[in-house]
């Protein structure tokens, strides 16, 4: 699998774990091969990518906001357009958000507000500036570039027409730009993204678990 360039060595700071990844990929084939499954999926991530772009209009002011945080912010409003063009293309009619034309949609929200409110909270005590929003970004793209790297080597693996290599170029674009800003405004950079990441993977957990076991009751719905 092809690896980002970043200010540190991308294989440091991924959720690289071989088994989490090898059950990943075989749930990404499944969708693949299920096209009703697959639909709620794609609308999924349009969900969370939807409320990662509130999330970032939410942390900043009207002072603060500036032209880089900006093109953040559409692009994520675009990336779930794209996701929910891409299902409503695929399922050939209008969707929502609701639970039945989502996976796990509470799950969703909870891993991203969790996580949210637990690196707010590493900043309580001072003048912590843009840094909440910085490392939330960091932490996400993260797990985004790993996700949507997997999601690409499925989608062609299956020979599956659609594919993420405009969003996983914004993506990786924002890692880095999320990098270079905290090694230069914060000392203490590389033990809070350690101490962040452990937060991600364990909520990553939470909601992958919950997608699966919305997986298992479609699965026992059609027998």
């Amino acid at each position: 699998m092809k690896r980002s360039t970043t200010p540190w060595p991308l294989s440091d700071l991924e959720p690289n774990g071989a088994q989490l990844a090898a059950a990943v990929k075989a749930r990404l084939g499944w969708f693949c091969r299920h096209a009703s499954a697959h639909v709620r999926f794609l609308n999924t991530l349009s969900l969370m990518e939807h409320v990662g772009s509130r999330k970032i209009m939410a942390s900043q002011t009207k002072e603060s906001l500036s032209g880089e945080t900006l093109r953040h912010l559409a692009e994520e409003a675009r990336h779930a357009f794209f996701f929910k063009h891409a299902a409503e293309k695929m399922g050939r009619r209008p969707l929502n958000y609701s639970a039945a034309e989502t996976f796990a949609p509470a799950a969703a929200r909870g891993y991203m507000g969790r996580l949210d409110a637990s690196i707010a909270r590493d900043f309580a005590n001072g003048d912590e500036g843009p840094l909440p929003y910085l490392y939330m970004s960091l932490i996400i793209e993260l797990r985004a570039v790993w996700f949507y790297q997997l999601y690409q080597e499925t989608l062609t693996e299956n020979d599956h027409g659609l594919s993420l290599r405009s969003v996983l170029a914004e993506e990786e674009l924002h890692l880095n730009a999320m990098l270079a800003h905290l090694t230069e405004l914060d000392t203490d950079c590389a033990s809070r993204v350690t101490r962040f990441r452990a937060l991600e993977q364990q909520r990553f957990s939470i909601l992958w678990d919950a997608v699966e076991a919305e997986c298992g009751r479609v699965l026992l719905a059609a027998e």
